[in-house]
């Protein structure tokens, strides 16, 4: 048995994996390696929350901007420089990286195939063996052959691998791959439905018939998928991978009252707050209107008042004007009388 380039990941997960084991093995707790396998799991997903909840933060953003992520498309779909362009102003505006939410996906993988070395050779990642010393014990054995050489050895050297009658180290063909299946299955299903219900917009994005094929092949082949494979690697690969769907499931409770309410919470007071903004706009509008109105009404009782005036200018420069003839025509008839 060769090192692996993932050995910088399984021979700490298996150490870990073997100080759990020995602080339950002490307390004499029954099934402590599967236990054991469980709380491993639990710390790996703990501590790859944070990347959790940074994807559902990216989930969320992209559901914001793919409306403005079509216009662009749509607009220079047929100038791909352009759209480049502005696909970059739009993730710098936003703050959006396409990236963000691949990181956990990304992380779980190593992880995943780490663990496989880890529960298929207990002997080097769990018991500090080296390969060497694996290698020379299997050789001449070929196949499951090996696999059973490493689990008999281990067990000799005081690794107890059963968890309520299953060796974990070994394939388990029935209950195990049919509960990984229905928990993914759970997982998927939760997932989908809760995006519906909690981000609205993400809902709106994929509401067209092909998204809605995708989410439906996803709850079918990803539980299809989760029993065959399971039904090809060591059984302590399988409790944890079913444990990582409980956990997922449990994930998404969290972020659905916690991280989806808090956005929600957080677009509500966006909303209310443009509102607000929009009703001073109306408002102020609606004051400059009025008092326009009124210069309007003042300037035109001004005017009024002007055309007043002149009207009563001209009156009195007729009557002055009509008493001047009185006077000289009263003048004119005393001249002719004398």
């Amino acid at each position: 048995m060769n090192p692996t380039w993932l050995d910088f990941l399984a021979i700490p997960l298996g150490r870990l994996l073997k100080l759990i084991y020995d602080f339950l093995y002490g307390l004499h707790i029954p099934g402590s390696y599967g236990i054991a396998i469980i709380l491993l799991t639990l710390i790996v997903r703990g501590l790859l929350l944070p990347l959790y909840i940074k994807q559902i933060q990216s989930t969320s953003k992209m559901a914001e901007v793919a409306p403005r992520i079509q216009e662009i498309q749509q607009k220079y779909k047929n100038d791909q420089k352009k759209m480049q362009e502005e696909m970059l102003k739009l993730y710098q505006e936003t703050g959006y990286n396409p990236a963000g939410g691949c990181w956990p996906l990304l992380v779980q993988i190593p992880i995943l195939f780490a663990l496989y070395y880890v529960f298929q050779n207990p002997l080097v990642y769990v018991l500090g063996k080296s390969h060497q010393y694996v290698k020379d014990l299997v050789q001449g054995k070929a196949g499951y052959a090996i696999t059973q050489t490493i689990i008999n050895e281990a067990q000799k050297l005081g690794l107890d691998m059963h968890f309520f009658g299953i060796n974990l180290a070994q394939k388990e063909l029935i209950v195990l791959p049919i509960l990984s299946a229905a928990t993914m299955f759970l997982s998927v299903f939760y997932s989908t439905n809760s995006q519906k219900r909690f981000n609205p917009q993400y809902a709106q994005s994929q509401s067209n018939a092909m998204a809605e094929g995708i989410n439906r092949t996803m709850m079918i082949f990803s539980p299809l998928m989760s029993y065959f494979i399971a039904l090809q690697v060591p059984s302590g690969l399988v409790v944890y991978w079913t444990v990582v769907n409980l956990f997922t499931i449990l994930q998404q409770f969290i972020a659905n009252e916690v991280v989806y309410k808090k956005l929600k919470h957080k677009k509500e007071e966006e909303e209310r707050r443009k509102q607000l903004e929009k009703a001073k706009d109306n408002q102020k509008k609606d004051e400059l209107e009025s008092k326009e109105e009124n210069q309007e009404e003042r300037s035109v009782e001004a005017t009024g008042k002007e055309d007043e005036n002149e009207e009563e200018k001209m009156r009195k420069k007729e009557l002055e004007r009509l008493k001047q003839q009185m006077t000289r025509s009263q003048s004119s008839s005393k001249k002719k009388k004398r």
